[in-house]
Protein backbone atom coordinates (compact mmCIF):
# COMPACT_ATOMS: atom_id res chain seq x y z
CA UNK A 1 0.00 0.00 0.00
CA UNK A 2 1.07 3.55 -0.65
CA UNK A 3 -0.50 6.98 -0.70
CA UNK A 4 -1.04 8.46 -4.17
CA UNK A 5 -0.68 12.00 -2.82
CA UNK A 6 2.98 11.30 -2.08
CA UNK A 7 3.62 10.32 -5.68
CA UNK A 8 3.61 13.86 -7.03
CA UNK A 9 7.05 14.50 -5.55
CA UNK A 10 8.48 11.64 -7.57
CA UNK A 11 7.52 13.02 -10.96
CA UNK A 12 9.89 15.22 -12.96
CA UNK A 13 8.74 14.73 -16.55
CA UNK A 14 5.68 16.87 -17.34
CA UNK A 15 3.97 16.61 -20.74
CA UNK A 16 0.76 17.88 -22.30
CA UNK A 17 -0.86 14.55 -23.12
CA UNK A 18 -4.28 13.65 -21.73
CA UNK A 19 -5.78 10.32 -20.76
CA UNK A 20 -5.77 7.90 -23.68
CA UNK A 21 -3.13 9.72 -25.75
CA UNK A 22 -0.05 8.06 -27.16
CA UNK A 23 3.16 8.84 -25.23
CA UNK A 24 6.85 8.01 -25.46
CA UNK A 25 8.60 5.91 -22.85
CA UNK A 26 12.27 6.17 -21.90
CA UNK A 27 13.21 3.50 -24.46
CA UNK A 28 11.36 5.49 -27.19
CA UNK A 29 8.66 2.86 -27.49
CA UNK A 30 5.03 3.95 -27.43
CA UNK A 31 2.68 3.62 -24.49
CA UNK A 32 -0.65 5.11 -23.45
CA UNK A 33 -1.30 7.94 -21.01
CA UNK A 34 -3.41 6.35 -18.23
CA UNK A 35 -4.38 6.89 -14.60
CA UNK A 36 -1.49 5.91 -12.37
CA UNK A 37 -3.65 3.35 -10.52
CA UNK A 38 -4.36 1.61 -13.85
CA UNK A 39 -0.67 1.02 -14.59
CA UNK A 40 0.91 -1.77 -12.49
CA UNK A 41 4.38 -1.04 -13.90
CA UNK A 42 4.20 2.59 -12.68
CA UNK A 43 3.05 1.44 -9.24
CA UNK A 44 5.97 -0.96 -9.11
CA UNK A 45 8.43 1.82 -9.99
CA UNK A 46 7.05 4.08 -7.25
CA UNK A 47 7.35 1.29 -4.69
CA UNK A 48 10.97 0.95 -5.77
CA UNK A 49 11.42 4.74 -5.30
CA UNK A 50 11.89 5.22 -9.05
CA UNK A 51 10.20 7.71 -11.36
CA UNK A 52 7.51 6.74 -13.89
CA UNK A 53 7.03 9.13 -16.79
CA UNK A 54 4.27 11.59 -16.01
CA UNK A 55 2.24 12.52 -19.08
CA UNK A 56 -0.51 14.70 -17.62
CA UNK A 57 -2.81 15.42 -14.72
CA UNK A 58 -6.35 16.55 -13.97
CA UNK A 59 -6.88 18.06 -10.53
CA UNK A 60 -5.29 15.62 -8.08
CA UNK A 61 -5.33 12.77 -10.62
CA UNK A 62 -1.97 11.92 -12.20
CA UNK A 63 -1.48 10.18 -15.54
CA UNK A 64 1.59 8.17 -16.50
CA UNK A 65 2.98 6.75 -19.73
CA UNK A 66 2.24 3.06 -19.35
CA UNK A 67 3.81 0.19 -21.26
CA UNK A 68 1.05 -1.50 -23.29
CA UNK A 69 1.79 -4.99 -21.97
CA UNK A 70 1.23 -3.80 -18.39
CA UNK A 71 -1.96 -1.84 -18.89
CA UNK A 72 -5.26 -3.11 -17.56
CA UNK A 73 -7.59 -4.64 -20.10
CA UNK A 74 -8.86 -1.98 -22.51
CA UNK A 75 -12.34 -1.38 -23.82
CA UNK A 76 -13.22 -3.56 -26.81
CA UNK A 77 -13.09 -0.63 -29.21
CA UNK A 78 -9.60 0.33 -28.01
CA UNK A 79 -8.36 -3.26 -28.27
CA UNK A 80 -9.74 -3.46 -31.80
CA UNK A 81 -8.10 -0.19 -32.79
CA UNK A 82 -4.71 -1.27 -31.51
CA UNK A 83 -4.98 -4.53 -33.45
CA UNK A 84 -5.63 -2.60 -36.66
CA UNK A 85 -3.03 0.11 -36.01
CA UNK A 86 -0.06 -1.19 -34.01
CA UNK A 87 1.51 1.73 -32.12
CA UNK A 88 4.26 3.57 -34.08
CA UNK A 89 5.91 6.97 -34.22
CA UNK A 90 -20.01 19.38 -47.13
CA UNK A 91 -17.83 21.46 -45.90
CA UNK A 92 -17.91 25.29 -45.87
CA UNK A 93 -14.47 26.85 -46.32
CA UNK A 94 -12.93 23.44 -46.82
CA UNK A 95 -10.62 21.96 -49.40
CA UNK A 96 -10.45 18.83 -51.51
CA UNK A 97 -9.31 15.73 -49.71
CA UNK A 98 -6.61 13.61 -51.31
CA UNK A 99 -6.67 9.96 -52.28
CA UNK A 100 -6.46 7.54 -49.31
CA UNK A 101 -6.45 10.43 -46.84
CA UNK A 102 -9.71 9.41 -45.12
CA UNK A 103 -10.12 5.66 -45.75
CA UNK A 104 -12.83 5.44 -43.07
CA UNK A 105 -15.18 7.79 -44.96
CA UNK A 106 -18.51 6.37 -46.13
CA UNK A 107 -21.20 7.80 -48.38
CA UNK A 108 -24.83 6.81 -47.71
CA UNK A 109 -27.01 6.22 -50.75
CA UNK A 110 -30.80 6.55 -51.05
CA UNK A 111 -33.34 5.83 -53.77
CA UNK A 112 -32.89 3.08 -56.34
CA UNK A 113 -29.62 1.41 -57.25
CA UNK A 114 -29.74 2.82 -60.79
CA UNK A 115 -30.55 6.33 -59.53
CA UNK A 116 -28.75 6.63 -56.23
CA UNK A 117 -28.71 9.85 -54.21
CA UNK A 118 -25.74 10.37 -51.89
CA UNK A 119 -27.32 12.34 -49.05
CA UNK A 120 -25.34 11.61 -45.88
CA UNK A 121 -21.98 10.47 -44.63
CA UNK A 122 -20.76 7.84 -42.21
CA UNK A 123 -17.64 6.30 -40.70
CA UNK A 124 -16.34 2.76 -41.06
CA UNK A 125 -15.48 1.45 -37.57
CA UNK A 126 -14.85 -2.25 -38.24
CA UNK A 127 -15.28 -4.92 -40.95
CA UNK A 128 -19.09 -4.84 -40.78
CA UNK A 129 -20.31 -1.58 -39.27
CA UNK A 130 -20.58 2.10 -40.12
CA UNK A 131 -21.58 4.75 -37.58
CA UNK A 132 -23.72 7.69 -38.72
CA UNK A 133 -26.41 10.08 -37.50
CA UNK A 134 -29.82 8.62 -36.61
CA UNK A 135 -31.56 11.29 -38.69
CA UNK A 136 -29.64 10.04 -41.74
CA UNK A 137 -31.23 6.59 -41.73
CA UNK A 138 -34.51 7.62 -43.34
CA UNK A 139 -35.70 10.43 -45.64
CA UNK A 140 -39.33 11.21 -46.52
CA UNK A 141 -38.53 11.48 -50.22
CA UNK A 142 -36.29 8.45 -50.73
CA UNK A 143 -37.08 6.17 -47.78
CA UNK A 144 -34.48 4.22 -45.84
CA UNK A 145 -30.77 4.20 -46.66
CA UNK A 146 -30.05 1.51 -49.26
CA UNK A 147 -26.35 1.62 -50.01
CA UNK A 148 -23.02 2.40 -48.37
CA UNK A 149 -20.03 3.33 -50.53
CA UNK A 150 -16.49 3.02 -49.19
CA UNK A 151 -13.14 3.86 -50.73
CA UNK A 152 -14.31 6.75 -52.92
CA UNK A 153 -13.03 10.28 -53.41
CA UNK A 154 -15.02 11.81 -56.29
CA UNK A 155 -18.55 10.42 -56.38
CA UNK A 156 -19.08 11.55 -59.97
CA UNK A 157 -16.03 9.88 -61.55
CA UNK A 158 -14.38 6.51 -61.83
CA UNK A 159 -11.09 7.90 -63.16
CA UNK A 160 -9.80 9.38 -59.90
CA UNK A 161 -7.34 7.68 -57.55
CA UNK A 162 -9.95 5.74 -55.64
CA UNK A 163 -11.20 2.21 -55.17
CA UNK A 164 -14.94 2.52 -54.51
CA UNK A 165 -16.99 -0.43 -53.37
CA UNK A 166 -20.72 -0.47 -52.65
CA UNK A 167 -22.34 -2.47 -49.87
CA UNK A 168 -26.02 -3.11 -49.33
CA UNK A 169 -27.48 -2.25 -45.95
CA UNK A 170 -28.24 -5.39 -43.94
CA UNK A 171 -29.84 -3.57 -41.00
CA UNK A 172 -29.88 -0.22 -39.24
CA UNK A 173 -29.83 0.33 -35.49
CA UNK A 174 -30.84 3.74 -34.18
CA UNK A 175 -29.93 4.65 -30.66
CA UNK A 176 -32.94 3.63 -28.51
CA UNK A 177 -33.31 7.14 -27.04
CA UNK A 178 -33.33 8.94 -30.38
CA UNK A 179 -36.55 10.73 -31.38
CA UNK A 180 -37.01 12.54 -34.67
CA UNK A 181 -38.68 15.41 -32.81
CA UNK A 182 -35.47 16.02 -30.84
CA UNK A 183 -31.82 16.67 -31.60
CA UNK A 184 -30.51 14.40 -28.86
CA UNK A 185 -28.92 10.93 -29.20
CA UNK A 186 -28.50 11.48 -32.95
CA UNK A 187 -26.47 8.36 -33.64
CA UNK A 188 -27.05 5.08 -35.46
CA UNK A 189 -25.19 2.02 -36.70
CA UNK A 190 -25.42 0.43 -40.13
CA UNK A 191 -24.56 -3.23 -40.55
CA UNK A 192 -23.22 -4.02 -44.02
CA UNK A 193 -24.26 -7.06 -46.02
CA UNK A 194 -20.67 -8.20 -46.54
CA UNK A 195 -17.33 -8.05 -44.77
CA UNK A 196 -15.01 -5.20 -45.73
CA UNK A 197 -11.53 -6.24 -46.79
CA UNK A 198 -9.26 -3.50 -45.52
CA UNK A 199 -6.76 -1.85 -47.86
CA UNK A 200 -5.20 1.58 -48.26
CA UNK A 201 -8.55 2.96 -49.53
CA UNK A 202 -10.79 1.36 -46.89
CA UNK A 203 -9.76 1.26 -43.23
CA UNK A 204 -11.69 1.85 -40.00
CA UNK A 205 -11.40 4.89 -37.77
CA UNK A 206 -10.74 4.37 -34.07
CA UNK A 207 -13.35 5.43 -31.52
CA UNK A 208 -12.41 8.04 -28.95
CA UNK A 209 -12.57 6.49 -25.48
CA UNK A 210 -11.27 9.42 -23.42
CA UNK A 211 -13.97 11.29 -21.50
CA UNK A 212 -11.75 14.33 -21.07
CA UNK A 213 -10.67 15.98 -24.30
CA UNK A 214 -7.79 18.36 -24.89
CA UNK A 215 -9.50 21.59 -25.97
CA UNK A 216 -6.56 22.39 -28.27
CA UNK A 217 -7.16 19.30 -30.41
CA UNK A 218 -7.36 20.01 -34.13
CA UNK A 219 -10.49 18.38 -35.48
CA UNK A 220 -11.12 17.50 -39.11
CA UNK A 221 -14.65 17.22 -40.52
CA UNK A 222 -15.18 15.52 -43.87
CA UNK A 223 -18.12 15.15 -46.24
CA UNK A 224 -19.63 15.51 -49.69
CA UNK A 225 -22.18 18.12 -48.59
CA UNK A 226 -22.94 21.65 -49.77
CA UNK A 227 -19.97 24.03 -50.00
CA UNK A 228 -22.17 26.99 -48.96
CA UNK A 229 -25.65 27.53 -47.53
CA UNK A 230 -28.05 26.86 -50.44
CA UNK A 231 -24.95 26.34 -52.58
CA UNK A 232 -23.65 23.52 -54.76
CA UNK A 233 -23.04 20.00 -53.51
CA UNK A 234 -19.47 18.74 -53.81
CA UNK A 235 -18.78 15.51 -55.68
CA UNK A 236 -15.21 15.56 -54.33
CA UNK A 237 -14.76 14.72 -50.67
CA UNK A 238 -14.12 17.91 -48.70
CA UNK A 239 -12.19 18.42 -45.47
CA UNK A 240 -12.07 21.28 -43.01
CA UNK A 241 -10.12 21.91 -39.81
CA UNK A 242 -12.20 22.98 -36.81
CA UNK A 243 -11.58 23.77 -33.14
CA UNK A 244 -13.46 23.34 -29.91
CA UNK A 245 -16.06 26.05 -29.14
CA UNK A 246 -16.70 26.87 -25.45
CA UNK A 247 -19.91 25.21 -24.29
CA UNK A 248 -21.38 28.46 -22.96
CA UNK A 249 -20.97 30.10 -26.39
CA UNK A 250 -22.59 27.10 -28.07
CA UNK A 251 -25.49 27.05 -25.61
CA UNK A 252 -26.19 30.71 -26.28
CA UNK A 253 -26.30 30.17 -30.06
CA UNK A 254 -28.87 27.38 -29.75
CA UNK A 255 -30.90 28.52 -26.72
CA UNK A 256 -34.08 29.05 -28.74
CA UNK A 257 -34.06 25.73 -30.63
CA UNK A 258 -37.35 23.98 -29.85
CA UNK A 259 -35.79 20.60 -30.51
CA UNK A 260 -33.29 21.15 -27.70
CA UNK A 261 -35.52 21.12 -24.64
CA UNK A 262 -32.51 20.85 -22.32
CA UNK A 263 -30.26 23.04 -24.45
CA UNK A 264 -26.89 21.74 -25.59
CA UNK A 265 -25.95 18.82 -23.33
CA UNK A 266 -22.18 18.73 -22.93
CA UNK A 267 -22.09 15.03 -22.00
CA UNK A 268 -23.83 14.07 -25.23
CA UNK A 269 -22.87 16.79 -27.68
CA UNK A 270 -19.71 18.47 -28.91
CA UNK A 271 -19.50 21.98 -30.42
CA UNK A 272 -16.73 22.87 -32.85
CA UNK A 273 -16.20 25.51 -35.47
CA UNK A 274 -13.87 28.05 -37.07
CA UNK A 275 -14.36 31.42 -38.81
CA UNK A 276 -16.09 30.89 -42.17
CA UNK A 277 -15.74 27.13 -41.86
CA UNK A 278 -18.37 24.55 -41.03
CA UNK A 279 -20.12 21.38 -42.04
CA UNK A 280 -23.27 21.82 -44.14
CA UNK A 281 -26.28 20.00 -45.59
CA UNK A 282 -25.23 16.61 -46.90
CA UNK A 283 -22.36 16.29 -44.41
CA UNK A 284 -24.70 14.90 -41.74
CA UNK A 285 -23.64 11.58 -40.29
CA UNK A 286 -20.04 12.11 -41.30
CA UNK A 287 -17.09 12.04 -38.91
CA UNK A 288 -15.36 14.62 -36.79
CA UNK A 289 -11.90 13.17 -36.36
CA UNK A 290 -8.37 13.94 -35.28
CA UNK A 291 -5.27 12.41 -36.83
CA UNK A 292 -3.05 10.52 -34.41
CA UNK A 293 0.10 8.87 -35.65
CA UNK A 294 -1.00 6.56 -38.47
CA UNK A 295 -4.75 6.52 -37.87
CA UNK A 296 -7.82 8.71 -37.36
CA UNK A 297 -9.81 8.91 -34.12
CA UNK A 298 -13.51 9.80 -34.40
CA UNK A 299 -14.75 12.15 -31.69
CA UNK A 300 -18.14 13.08 -33.09
CA UNK A 301 -20.84 12.43 -35.67
CA UNK A 302 -22.07 15.45 -37.63
CA UNK A 303 -25.55 16.19 -36.30
CA UNK A 304 -26.84 19.73 -36.99
CA UNK A 305 -26.01 23.42 -37.23
CA UNK A 306 -27.39 26.79 -38.24
CA UNK A 307 -27.11 28.24 -41.77
CA UNK A 308 -23.75 26.81 -42.79
CA UNK A 309 -20.84 28.80 -41.42
CA UNK A 310 -22.90 31.11 -39.18
CA UNK A 311 -22.47 29.24 -35.89
CA UNK A 312 -20.60 26.31 -34.41
CA UNK A 313 -21.74 22.92 -35.61
CA UNK A 314 -23.01 20.35 -33.13
CA UNK A 315 -21.77 16.77 -33.16
CA UNK A 316 -22.94 13.68 -31.31
CA UNK A 317 -20.18 12.82 -28.85
CA UNK A 318 -18.86 9.31 -29.52
CA UNK A 319 -17.45 8.62 -26.06
CA UNK A 320 -20.87 8.93 -24.40
CA UNK A 321 -22.25 6.13 -26.61
CA UNK A 322 -19.23 3.85 -26.55
CA UNK A 323 -20.77 1.07 -24.46
CA UNK A 324 -23.87 0.99 -26.69
CA UNK A 325 -21.66 0.79 -29.80
CA UNK A 326 -19.40 -1.91 -28.37
CA UNK A 327 -22.29 -4.14 -27.28
CA UNK A 328 -23.54 -4.23 -30.89
CA UNK A 329 -20.30 -4.12 -32.91
CA UNK A 330 -18.13 -6.29 -30.64
CA UNK A 331 -20.58 -8.51 -28.69
CA UNK A 332 -17.87 -11.13 -28.11
CA UNK A 333 -14.32 -10.87 -26.75
CA UNK A 334 -11.83 -9.61 -29.31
Amino acid sequence: MFIFALCFALFTNIAVAIEGDLCLQLDNSFGRCVKIQDCPSAIQLIQEHKQPIRCGFEGQQSFVCCDNKYRKKERKSVEYCEQQYPLQPGIVGGEDATAKEFPHMAALGFGTIDNIKWLCGGTLINEKYVVTAAHCIFTREFGQVKLVRLGDLDLSKDTDDASPKDFLVKRVIRHPEYKSSSRYHDIALIELNATVEFNEYMKPACLNAAKTTNRDVNYIATGWGLTAFAGEKSDILQKVELQDVPINVCKEKYQYDRRLQSGIVEDWQLCVGAPNKDTCQGDSGGPLTSKESNYHVIYGVTSFGKACGLAAGVYTKIVHYLSWIEDIVWPNPI
